[in-house]
C-alpha cells in the first residue's frame, strides 16, 4: 500500500537532537520517521512540518530558517533515496525515479511575526503548506482558547469564539495567490469558519480526528468535516490517543483511529480522509510504534469494513488529488 502522510514533526525533533549533542539522521534514527522505516511501509510521500513553539526563548523566523536548514542537509545527505517536491509534477518524477517525496510545511504561522515578506521567503525555499497558528494566539489568528474547567470526559473547554486578525486575513490571501496550502489544524472553530468563507481554493486540516468521537479542541466538529470534504479538502487521521479516545487518555489504538475513519467518511465521503499522523510530535502509548508499522492500521481497516479501494484513498490517493490540485 503506498502512504502519503500531510504531517510528522521529525525534522523538529532531528533539530532538537543535534542541539542536545545525540543527533539523529533522518536515513535512520530511534524517532517515529526515517527512510528506512518509511521504505519498510511503502510511503511515497511525507510532509514535514517545520515546528515552532512561539513560547521558547527563540527568535522564532530564524528558528524556522534553522529548521529549514536541517530538512535540507539532510535531503542531501539522502538525494538518491528521498526528494523534496514544489510541484506535483515532481512527485511523479521521484516515484519514476524510485525516490521518495518529502514536502516542507510549516506548523505556527505565527514564526512570519505578521510580516508577509517572510511568508513569501518561505515560500521561495520550498514551504508549500503552513496552518496560521498552534497552541498560541499570534498576529494571524487564534487557537480554540483553553480554560482551566474540564468537562466530564477530562477534556478542557475551550472558547473558539476568536478568529483571524487582519493580517491573517491578507495572509490567507497571499497564500492562496503562492499556492501555499491553508491548513486549519490548530486553528479556532471561529477561523475555521473565516477561512471557509474567505477562500477559493480547497483547505486542508494536516492531523485532525472527529470531535464526535472525542471531544478535545483539536478536533472537527461535522459540519467543519462536511466542509473540508465539498471543498475538495483533506482531513488527515492523527494518531494521538487524546485525540482519539471518548474520555481524556493518551492510549492510541489502531482500532480506535479506524473508528475515526469511518466516521470521517460516513459524515464527508470517501473523498476527504487521509493521513496526518503527527509522528514525533506525539507521545503516549502507541499501538504503531513508528511508521513501519503501518500495516497494523490496514489491518484494523479492513477489519472496521473498508475496501482495497477505501483504503488506497485514505493511504494516499486523496491526499495527492489536493497536492495535485493545489501544487
Amino acid at each position: 500500500m503506498k502512504i502519503a502522510d500531510m504531517h510528522c514533526d521529525t525534522i523538529s525533533a532531528i533539530w532538537e537532537s543535534r542541539r542536545e549533542g545525540k543527533p539523529q539522521r533522518l536515513s535512520q534514527n530511534s524517532l517515529h520517521v526515517d527512510l528506512a522505516k518509511m521504505k519498510q511501509s511503502g510511503y511515497l510521500l511525507q510532509s514535514f512540518a517545520m515546528f515552532v513553539d512561539l513560547k521558547k526563548d527563540l527568535d522564532s523566523f530564524e528558528y524556522v530558517l534553522d529548521l529549514i536548514r536541517v530538512f535540507y542537509e539532510e535531503l542531501l545527505e539522502n538525494k538518491n533515496d528521498i526528494g523534496v517536491i514544489k510541484t506535483y509534477d515532481e512527485l511523479m518524477e521521484n516515484e519514476r525515479c524510485g525516490r521518495l517525496s518529502e514536502l516542507l510545511t510549516i506548523e505556527e504561522g505565527g514564526c512570519c511575526k505578521g510580516d508577509i515578506k517572510k511568508l513569501e521567503r518561505l515560500y521561495e525555499l520550498g514551504a508549500r503548506m503552513m496552518t496560521l497558528t498552534w497552541n498560541y494566539q499570534n498576529e494571524l489568528a487564534n487557537p480554540n482558547i483553553f480554560s482551566e474547567q474540564r468537562n466530564a470526559e477530562g477534556f478542557a473547554l475551550f472558547d473558539g469564539s476568536r478568529g483571524l486578525t487582519e493580517t491573517g486575513f491578507a495572509f490567507v490571501e497571499r497564500m492562496e495567490e503562492l499556492g501555499i496550502i491553508i491548513d486549519v489544524s490548530h486553528l479556532s472553530d471561529a477561523g475555521f469558519w473565516e477561512i471557509a468563507d474567505c477562500t477559493k481554493k480547497p483547505f486542508v486540516a494536516s492531523h485532525s480526528n472527529a470531535r464526535a468521537l472525542c471531544g478535545h479542541a483539536r478536533n472537527l466538529d461535522d459540519d467543519m468535516i462536511r466542509e473540508i470534504a465539498e471543498r475538495g479538502g483533506v482531513i488527515g487521521l492523527n494518531y494521538y490517543g487524546c485525540f482519539l479516545n471518548q474520555r481524556y487518555d493518551d492510549n492510541s489504538t489502531v482500532e480506535r483511529i479506524a473508528e475515526h475513519a469511518r466516521y470521517i467518511v460516513k459524515v464527508g465521503g470517501s473523498e476527504g480522509l487521509g493521513l496526518g499522523s503527527d509522528f514525533d510530535g506525539i507521545s503516549g502509548r502507541l499501538e504503531m510504534e513508528d511508521c513501519s508499522q503501518m500495516y497494523k492500521l490496514f489491518d484494523a481497516l479492513k477489519k472496521a469494513g473498508f475496501s482495497e479501494d477505501g483504503m488506497e484513498k485514505i493511504a494516499y490517493r486523496n491526499v495527492l488529488r489536493v497536492y495535485r490540485e493545489m501544487l
